[in-house]
């Protein structure tokens, strides 16, 4: 679904953030993309999304990432961002789900459909007429979330998706990731929630890849994660 063939990025001349990268995601596989601080993990996903160029070849279902395809792949991938705040732009959160399937060229009868159905997935048709400043942090989260469904994404890209989320609301996203049949790459902190949603796990250090693996695999490393300002999932470490 998703490659990455030899991709390196610099901000600065001889600065390599991202430094010859290459792996590749299966349909319907869930990734989670972890390291610390300044790995690489926000830079490759601006990358995937065209937001950045860099050296190398990034594909999506078969397809070239360059100017002229990037609104194709736009449309094939969605993005949640860390702070929903910059996210949700219109009034309600019918409003924000109904923006970017009509801009696809959907009728308004269809485009209702869809976000109709997208809500009953998703368990939030309370939220359907809500305003958006109206929402709590982890009900502002999940509408972000289904805006970007609404979409029909083949992948969602995640970036710190329970970032800032109290107890009830984290588990409430995990449960909605869990159950999202698309291609998901989720980029946390939260390595309980990627050992949770996840099957397997990049590991990012320097921009270069340290592990990939199954998530149980390279999250029990305790000596691998140390090595890389990683802590075991809370978890596993009591365990």
């Amino acid at each position: 679904m998703i490659e990455f063939s030899h991709v390196s990025f610099a901000y600065e001349p001889g600065k390599e953030v991202i430094r010859d990268l290459s792996f590749r995601l299966e349909d319907g596989e869930s990734v989670g993309l972890i390291g610390a601080n300044g790995a690489g993990k926000s830079t490759l996903m601006k990358l995937l999304l065209g937001l950045l160029r860099g050296e190398g070849e990034i594909t999506a279902d078969g397809i070239r990432l360059e100017k002229k395809t990037l609104a194709e792949i736009r449309r094939k991938i969605g993005f949640v961002l860390q702070n929903s705040d910059n996210q949700m732009f219109m009034p309600t959160v019918y409003d924000d789900m109904m923006f970017a399937p009509m801009n696809y060229g959907m009728t308004r009868e269809e485009a209702e459909k869809k976000v109709d159905a997208v809500l009953a997935r998703l368990e939030l048709t309370a939220l359907r007429d809500r305003y958006n400043h109206k929402l709590s942090g982890g009900e502002k989260k999940m509408a972000a979330i289904a805006a970007v469904l609404a979409m029909e994404p083949e992948a969602v890209l995640m970036d710190e998706p329970t970032s800032g989320l109290d107890p009830y609301n984290r588990r409430l996203i995990i449960r909605t990731v869990r159950g999202m049949r698309e291609t998901k790459l989720i980029a946390s902190h939260d390595l309980d929630m990627i050992l949770d949603c996840c099957s397997r796990v990049i590991l990012l250090s320097e921009g270069r890849i340290a592990a990939d693996g199954r998530a149980e695999d390279v999250l029990r490393d305790r000596a691998l994660l140390e090595a890389n300002h990683l802590e075991l999932p809370l978890s596993l470490s009591r365990s």
